[in-house]
């Protein structure tokens, strides 16, 4: 028996949070698991050890930015993919990447190019 790759999904936007662990548990191989801020996302983090992060840049206790930093800063080593709700200027891309981001993923867009 494998265990399934457990993906955080650090979102406020509670509809689009559900849909995509909907998602990915429907995928063979994930279950994933949703925090509603950066500072829960910290602490699911840190108890579940996801495999990787989906981190939305709009979060009501901090940017996304911060929490990525935050997430790295306490040795979270999994991917991390940044949500973005509109186009980023190029500086802001850079600064996510700066932060720990492996890449970004703009809204809206379709599951399997998030897969």
């Amino acid at each position: 028996m494998t265990r399934d790759a457990i993906i955080l999904v650090i979102d406020d936007d509670a509809d689009l949070r559900h849909a995509l662990i909907e998602q990915f548990d429907l995928e063979e191989g994930f279950a994933a698991i949703g925090a509603s801020d950066g500072a829960a996302g910290l602490t699911a983090a840190d108890q579940h050890k996801p495999a990787a992060i989906v981190l939305d840049i709009s979060l009501p206790d901090m940017d996304g930015f911060a929490a990525c930093g935050a997430l790295r800063d306490q040795g979270v080593k999994a991917p991390i993919i940044m949500l973005t709700g509109a186009a980023q200027e190029e500086e802001q891309q850079v600064r996510g990447l700066d932060a720990g981001a492996n890449d970004y993923v703009l809204k809206p867009f379709k599951f399997s190019v998030l897969l």
